[in-house]
């Protein structure tokens, strides 16, 4: 299970991502890298032919929320 404390835990978590994705309004597309650390995921999103920009959230925030807050970002 995890950092879950329960199924029902993980369930709410993950239910509560997803609802945080959705207010995005915009594609986006689910990666996973293969590091020395474990399998990792990316949430790639936003104008394709821009430059790249990697953002990293902090340890108490997701990453749906982390977008929400770059959306002043072209």
């Amino acid at each position: 299970m995890g950092i879950y404390k329960s199924k029902e835990g993980k369930r709410q978590s993950l239910a509560l991502y997803d609802m945080q994705l959705k207010k995005l309004n915009v594609p986006f597309t689910d990666i996973y890298v293969k590091t020395s650390f474990g399998k990792t995921h990316l949430v790639e999103t936003g104008n394709k032919a821009g430059k790249p920009l990697l953002v990293f959230h902090g340890g108490n925030s997701i990453t749906a929320y982390n977008l929400l807050m770059c959306r002043f970002l072209p």
